[in-house]
C-alpha cells in the first residue's frame, strides 16, 4: 500500500512514522460486489468510502496547504480506503490484545482535530481517514514498546512494521481490487496496482499520469505540482476534489459623465 503519496495533510498519510507500509498486487485478494474491502470479517462498503472520501475532500478544500493543488476522485478514493483499512486493522490488533481501544481512538482523533483544525467535537467521517495513521501507531506501540530496548526505542519503526508484516500472515486482511492492496511487508519501491485492476481505460491513465507528476513534485519540480493542479481543476466536480472557486460579486462600474454641452441661450 503506498502511502508516500499524499494527502500532505494526512502526514503524507504514513501509518507509521517511518512510512514504512507500501502497497502490491495481491493475487487472491476477494471481496463481494459493493464491497470495498474486509479485515478479519469486518467489511468496509464501498458507500462508506464514498461517504468519508466526500468528507474528507470538505476538509482539504478548507486549506490550500492540505489540498495541495488537489486530486483525483480515484486518487482521493484509493487514499480514503487505504486510511479505513488501516483503522478497522487497529481495531482489530486492539480487540485480540485487550487494550483500551475506544480510549486510543478518541486520543488519535483528539489529535487529528487539533493538527488538521478538524471542527467540532462531533463524529465525521474525515476524522477517522486523518487519525487513521496516528491510531495504528498508538495500538501497535502498546504492545511492541514493551519488548524493546532503550535503543530500539529511539526508532521503534521497524519493530511496528515486523509486527504487521506478522500478524497480517496471520489474519484476513483482502481489499477490492479496484484499489491498491495492503500489504505491511512490500517496500515501496514495488508497484502499487492490484494485478487484478481493470483493463487500461481512461481512468487508469489519468492515475498513472497523475502518480508520475506526483513523484516528479516530490522531488521538487514546482511545474509538476502546477499540472497537477489544472489537470484536477479540468475534471467535473464528481470526478475529483479541487479548490472552490469562490463566485464574486463584479464590482459595480461608475457612470461614465456625459461633457456639459453649454446652455445654447448663453452667448
Amino acid at each position: 500500500m503506498r502511502l508516500s503519496r499524499p494527502l500532505l495533510g494526512l502526514a503524507t498519510v504514513a501509518v507509521l512514522a517511518t512510512g514504512a507500509l507500501s502497497g502490491c498486487g495481491i493475487a487472491d485478494a476477494e471481496v463481494r460486489p459493493g464491497t470495498a474491502a474486509v479485515v478479519e470479517g469486518e467489511e468496509i462498503s464501498l458507500s462508506d468510502v464514498d461517504d468519508a472520501t466526500e468528507a474528507t475532500c470538505e476538509v482539504l478544500q478548507g486549506s490550500q496547504e492540505l489540498l495541495a493543488g488537489g486530486f483525483t476522485g480515484a486518487e482521493l478514493r484509493g487514499i480514503v480506503v487505504q486510511q479505513l483499512v488501516v483503522t478497522e486493522v487497529a481495531e482489530a490488533i486492539g480487540a485480540e490484545n485487550g487494550l483500551p481501544v475506544d480510549e486510543l481512538r478518541r486520543e488519535a482523533e483528539k489529535q487529528a482535530r487539533i493538527s488538521f483544525g478538524l471542527p467540532g467535537d462531533e463524529q465525521n467521517d474525515a476524522v477517522t481517514v486523518f487519525a487513521a495513521s496516528s491510531f495504528l501507531t498508538s495500538v501497535v506501540s502498546e504492545i511492541v514498546d514493551p519488548t524493546l530496548s532503550e535503543e530500539e526505542l529511539v526508532q521503534p519503526g521497524p519493530a511496528y512494521q515486523a509486527y504487521l508484516e506478522q500478524w497480517q500472515a496471520e489474519h484476513d486482511l483482502d481489499v477490492n481490487p479496484r484499489f491498491d492492496q495492503v500489504d505491511f511487508a512490500t517496500s515501496a519501491s514495488v508497484s502499487t496496482t492490484s494485478d487484478l485492476s481493470v483493463a487500461v481505460s481512461e481512468a487508469s491513465s489519468l492515475r498513472a499520469e497523475v502518480d508520475e507528476l506526483r513523484a516528479r513534485a516530490q522531488q521538487g519540480d514546482v511545474g509538476a505540482q502546477a499540472e497537477i493542479t489544472a489537470l484536477v481543476a479540468d475534471l467535473p466536480s464528481s470526478q475529483g476534489c479541487a479548490p472552490e472557486v469562490v463566485e464574486t460579486e463584479p464590482e459595480p462600474t461608475m457612470p461614465i459623465p456625459l461633457e456639459n454641452p453649454g446652455n445654447p441661450n448663453q452667448g
